[in-house]
Order: structure tokens, then C-alpha cells, then sequence
């Protein structure tokens, strides 16, 4: 009877809400990443935009937000803090005044360069209970789910 009521206890009543689930996944997920950056003082997302520059090249700040799947109105603030940081730059184009294209500093570029093993293991992490078979689909349905 023991079990019964450990179990109640570690229950939400959502078990079986997708939101619910992922979110959960998504939490443990990001805390991973969050133990193996610790050291650059840099969140997820800003490992996230900065990987991005570093696969993807230099690109505008509308466009980073979209890759990385950002909301337009928080993309500014991101782009601000790394600025601040030194990791990435930001360049005026000759298609207007308000137009920028935002690439990886010298220091951006090492940082990242460490930084996108540590994201490969904490994804290996996080999905080590999964065999590599189930590995794939899941990320294919997670994809699929976009």
C-alpha cells in the first residue's frame, strides 16, 4: 500500500496532458544544458542564438529570433544582453538605418565552439532512458509536432 500513495503523491492528475509532459521534458532538458554552460554565465537561449550564427552564418536580428524559434518582442533583449557580453556584433547594412546583421565576436566563437558539445551531451542525457531507435522517432515526431 505503500506504493499506492508514494505514487498518488508524485501525481499531478495531468499525466496524460502533451502540454503538460512537455514541459516537463523541456524543463529537465534545459536544466541539463543549464549545469553544462553554467561556466560562460550565459543562458540556454543565448547558446541557442549563438550556435545558430555559428551552423547558420551572420544574419538579421528578425531572422535569428525566427531560427531559434523566439517571439519577436523578447529576440531585442537577447540580442541586447549577448552584445553586452561581447559575444556576438552587431553591423549597420547599406539597406537602411534600422537595419543590422548580428554575427559571433572573436570571444562568441570560442565560447560556442565549447559550448555546442556540451548541448550534444546533455540532448544524449536526456534522452539516455530511450534506445536510439526510439531516440530518432521521438525526435521525429517532435519535429513533425512543429
Amino acid at each position: 500500500m505503500a506504493i499506492d500513495k508514494y505514487d498518488k503523491e508524485n501525481k499531478s492528475g495531468l499525466e496524460d496532458q502533451v502540454g503538460h509532459l512537455l514541459r516537463r521534458v523541456f524543463h529537465k532538458a534545459r536544466n541539463k544544458m543549464k549545469q553544462k554552460i553554467a561556466f560562460t554565465g550565459l543562458s540556454p537561449m543565448q547558446t541557442a542564438a549563438m550556435t545558430s550564427l555559428r551552423l547558420l552564418g551572420p544574419t538579421s536580428q528578425n531572422k535569428l529570433g525566427r531560427r531559434i524559434g523566439m517571439e519577436p518582442g523578447n529576440v531585442h533583449g537577447l540580442v541586447d544582453r549577448l552584445i553586452k557580453k561581447g559575444m556576438i556584433t552587431l553591423t549597420q547594412t547599406e539597406e537602411g538605418l534600422g537595419y543590422h546583421i548580428l554575427d559571433l565576436s572573436d570571444e562568441g566563437n570560442e565560447i560556442v565552439d565549447a559550448v555546442i558539445p556540451l548541448g550534444k551531451e546533455a540532448g544524449k542525457e536526456t534522452l539516455e532512458p530511450l534506445s536510439r531507435k526510439e531516440q530518432e522517432q521521438f525526435l521525429d515526431y517532435l519535429r513533425r509536432l512543429l
